[in-house]
């Protein structure tokens, strides 16, 4: 499994287990986020359920476009390609997790409960990995079928003398 495969499971994991105690009870949700016990009211209820039925659809759209869950046979894609949907994406979920990890922590320093502080690591988790695959994750490197090495690299500042050896190069 590649990274960008793993940060959508994960990410689509993470959302789902928010979403299904916000769309299922949402009062119950609404009572241990506020300092005083109370009933949530229709308009919270609702906006608890919408919000999970929207985190639930990020995470399965995110599982989608990614190309981890293959839309067609095996038989039909080619080996080895990936959707072009990937990069963008893993751009929109990791702002989407970085603006909620900004969120609960202001939150969590507002109220100094612990149900915003997880949720602060649990995001700003996700937002660091989603930015992890975007500038890491979905690059193969350039590597030479004949050393195996990374035809990238430089020998800036200092000078690869073996290298320079095997080819037969004078120092």
């Amino acid at each position: 499994m590649d990274s960008v495969s793993l940060y959508s499971f994960s990410s689509f994991g993470w959302l789902t287990l928010q979403s299904i105690p916000l769309a299922a009870w949402p009062t119950f949700v609404i009572s241990l986020l506020t300092p005083d016990f109370r009933h949530a009211d229709v308009v919270q209820q609702h906006l608890a359920r919408s919000l999970g039925f929207s985190q639930l659809a990020i995470g399965l759209l995110l599982v989608i476009l990614t190309g981890s869950l293959p839309l067609t046979s095996m038989v039909e894609s080619p080996s080895g390609s990936i959707s072009p949907f990937t990069n963008a994406a893993v751009l929109i979920t990791m702002l989407y997790h970085g603006a909620y990890a900004l969120n609960t922590w202001v939150q969590y320093n507002y109220t100094r409960q612990a149900g915003y502080l997880l949720g602060a690591i649990g995001y700003g988790f996700f937002a660091a990995f989603g930015l992890w695959c975007l500038l890491f994750g979905s690059d193969k490197g350039h590597i030479s079928k004949r050393t195996g090495a990374d035809k990238r690299t430089s020998g800036f500042p200092f000078k690869n003398a073996e290298a320079d050896k095997r080819r037969g190069k004078e120092l």
